[in-house]
């Protein structure tokens, strides 16, 4: 079997190989005679048409059929035997030829890049250490409590700290409009910092039944390409104004978390804190490695991968605001999302050449620890059914992050590791308890 390849620009190959005619021409003839037995062609009785007449019929077809099995199967054993490791989906191209002669064929496809991976062993990391006190655990319970707050209408204006429903109708500055331009019973929380810049604070002094008009300036990487930059006039009308009521921590309000009582529930917050504490400190490390190995292997990326990555991204980015999912994607945004992917791609591969170096295999614990986490994060509860443990598709996905998680184990223990004093909320990205917020003492 005789395959030709040369490199390209990059990584980038070209494989050339042949399929002789008599191949070929046989094949099509097997085919040929396995459907004549149960063709049925007008003018003869199912399955007694002359092979002749078949491929008449059907060789023009048949001959396409076998042709695509050839290429796929010569492409892959090709593939193998020059120990490529493509990274794209090949594109062919595959001359005419007429029956009883060879067919030449090319393909054209990317490569994965071929590297050892460096600066791995001894990376400087620095570890927040910890103390948390008694004043963090008040700011837990808190927010916790804020997940159950009632909000009670007012008559007065609105303050920071209350949530205003509102109608509101939007233009650009040209009058026209644009999706979501319009709005009913939207809820807006003052200083949340949820909405647009200058947003909240716009509507900050509001009365119920009072009507608004202002205009703000979209910041100039906002999601939408439309509104990105652009000025936008609002009409904004009050519907209500509510202030925020906090619940007493109390038997009803620990039961309501599932817990049998202030004492029990308390002792669950404080070990749920150390326990998200741990992982944030944790994913700290992870991030500060990645950044390192991208930096310590500036490597050559497949092409493929990289656009498959800004396809990904943008997905998601829609998904998240809420827009209808396209595959178009403007220049402008393709530009936002090449760095990210490119990152991406780098780590997988990074990631991917270590474990294969390490050697390393998912440890089955680990595996259905996962795939635990997995179903109570799903609703689940008690034991899985077995087809969900055993889905293929599932497993592997779940056995990439376990050994994702040894290989982040291995470099935290074999890194330059320097402490340093941090407060639970800096490592857990929590702002200071809300001064505005209502006290302990205000009823549900």
């Amino acid at each position: 079997m005789s395959v030709a390849v040369q490199s390209g620009d990059g990584l980038v190959r070209q494989m050339t190989f042949v399929l002789e005619a008599q191949e070929l021409d046989s094949r099509v003839d097997e085919r040929l005679r396995k459907l004549s037995g149960k063709s049925r062609i007008r003018g003869f009785r199912p399955g007694k048409a002359p092979l002749a007449v078949v491929r008449q019929h059907y060789g023009s077809e048949i001959r396409q059929e076998v042709l695509r099995d050839l290429i796929e199967r010569r492409y892959w054993d090709s593939v193998a035997a020059q120990s490529l490791r493509p990274a794209s989906a090949p594109a062919f191209n595959v001359p005419p030829a007429a029956p009883g002669q060879p067919v030449t064929v090319t393909a054209v496809f990317e490569v994965m890049p071929e590297f050892r991976v460096k600066g791995h062993e001894g990376i400087p990391l620095r570890r927040p250490r910890v103390e948390m006190t008694q004043q963090d655990e008040e700011g837990v319970i808190t927010r916790l409590r804020r997940q159950r707050a009632h909000w009670h209408p007012v008559e007065r204006e609105a303050r920071i700290g209350d949530r205003v429903r509102i109608d509101y109708e939007a233009e650009l500055s040209d009058g026209s409009a644009f999706p979501g331009s319009t709005g009913r019973g939207v809820f807006v929380e003052l200083g949340a910092g949820r909405e647009v810049p200058g947003f909240e604070e716009a509507l900050r002094g509001i009365r119920k039944d009072e009507e608004r008009r202002f205009s703000l300036s979209f910041p100039a990487d906002y999601g939408q390409e439309k509104l990105a930059g652009r000025e936008v006039r609002f009409t904004v009308k009050a519907g209500e104004v509510g202030e925020l009521h906090l619940p007493e921590v109390d038997e009803v309000f620990c039961q309501s978390f599932g817990t049998a009582g202030v004492e029990e529930w308390e002792r669950e917050v404080r070990e749920s804190m150390k326990h998200e504490l741990d992982e944030a400190i944790r994913q700290r490390l992870h991030q500060a490695i990645d950044e390192h190995l991208v930096t310590e292997n500036p490597i050559e990326l497949p092409r493929a991968l990289v656009e498959q990555e800004i396809r990904d991204i943008h997905r998601s980015t829609l998904r998240q605001l809420g827009l209808e999912v396209t595959e178009e994607i403007p220049d402008s945004l393709r530009t936002r999302y090449e760095s990210a992917a490119r990152r991406r791609v780098t780590l997988s591969l990074v990631y991917r050449e270590l474990i294969r170096e390490l050697a390393l295999a998912p440890e089955p614990t680990r595996v259905e620890a996962l795939l635990d986490t997995l179903a109570r994060e799903n609703g689940q509860t008690g034991k899985l059914p077995g087809d969900f443990r055993t889905r293929p598709e599932i497993r592997a996905d779940v056995e990439r992050l376990a050994l994702e998680e040894q290989l982040v184990d291995w470099l935290i223990d074999r890194a330059k590791i320097e402490e340093v004093p941090e407060t639970f909320t800096q490592v857990m990205g929590l702002e200071s308890p809300d001064p505005a917020a209502p006290s302990s003492e205000s009823s549900a």
